[in-house]
């Protein structure tokens, strides 16, 4: 999925909420984590780093290991005032609102990914392989168009490599977000003492997983890739609330730059890329005493900026701590 940033209309106080900004989980459990350490100390600013060591951290959020939704997107849906469950934040529906997109009242939205899955000794591990072409993907999704329909389900060009999908078989679906399992295991998904618990639905997306499995293998975009296009993923389903009509300005801000980056799972990739949000966007907001929302997939951290004082700012040059300090 492209990096963005999504204003959203709300009448509730500006919030700022920035996805894959808490670097610390990979650092700390990173085999490499002196490097990580190292690339903390040295890129930290000390003026941008002010609102950061000023601001009071107000709430700590950790997510079950289980949990279907990422932490930026259950916030996202709280913020703006709706009642979601886990698995069914309406990222899609918004998704197809937004291009004027509809489909029946007795369907769901859900995005359809083309994603690697790599086999290993009994490990399988997700990723979306990068670039996909939009030649590539419009490609793919002229042979998935047929074959979908067969099962009732209506795809729709939206980004290279994802697509917007419609069927009744999506109505009310709790998925996993791409965004939880992108660079991580998902054997663990699919255990096989679980599939007896599949309903229907479950077990028929299944049986379509496997057969797109058999159609990409021998697609002739593939031939092409040196990492292969091999599988799909459905997420982001759920029905989008009834919304009022409403005046206030934009208040909401959603912001997923970082998520190339923290896939990287590499300092000197992600700390530049993290100090250019942290001075365009994080650092900003807190001055202008904004509360801002700091996540990775499964956990989030409220800072709220206090008021602005010369002592405080004081304190904050004088003790000139590091990036890593700030984000402990």
């Amino acid at each position: 999925m492209a990096s963005c940033t999504i204003l959203f209309m709300t009448a509730a106080a500006p919030l700022t909420i920035v996805a894959f900004a808490l670097p610390l989980g990979l650092a700390l459990h990173h085999p490499d984590r002196v490097h990580w350490q190292q690339a903390f100390d040295s890129l930290s600013s000390a003026e941008l780093l002010v609102p950061l060591r000023q601001a009071k951290l107000s709430e700590r959020k950790t997510l079950a290991a289980t949990a279907h939704s990422a932490s930026h997107e259950m916030a996202w849906a709280q913020a703006l005032g709706w009642q979601v469950a886990d698995g069914l934040v309406p990222l899609a529906a918004d998704a197809a609102l937004s291009q004027g997109l509809h489909c029946p009242a007795d369907h769901g939205w859900a995005f359809m990914d083309a994603v690697n899955w790599h086999i290993s000794q009994g490990q399988v591990n997700l990723t979306v392989p990068k670039p996909i072409s939009p030649e590539e993907s419009d490609a793919l999704l002229l042979a998935l168009q047929t074959f979908l329909a067969q099962d009732g389900i209506h795809l729709h060009a939206w980004r290279p490599g994802r697509w917007l999908a419609h069927s009744p078989l999506f109505k009310g679906l709790p998925t996993v977000s791409l965004d939880r399992v992108n660079g991580q295991r998902i054997d663990t998904w699919f255990e096989h003492d679980k599939i007896a618990e599949q309903n229907p639905v479950q077990r028929q997306l299944r049986r379509l997983q496997n057969e797109i499995q058999m159609l990409f293998y021998t697609h002739a975009v593939n031939d092409r890739r040196d990492i292969a296009l091999n599988s799909i993923w459905f997420s982001g389903t759920g029905d989008l609330p009834n919304k009022p009509h409403t005046s206030a300005k934009p208040a909401v801000v959603l912001n997923d730059d970082l998520r190339e980056a923290w896939l990287s799972q590499t300092p000197d990739v992600f700390m530049p890329a993290f100090n250019a949000v942290l001075r365009d966007l994080i650092a900003p907001a807190l001055r202008r005493q904004e509360p801002v929302l700091l996540c990775e997939p499964a956990r989030s951290v409220l800072l709220h900026a206090p008021a602005s004082g010369w002592l405080h700012q004081l304190q904050a040059l004088w003790r000139r701590p590091t990036l890593s300090e700030v984000l402990q």
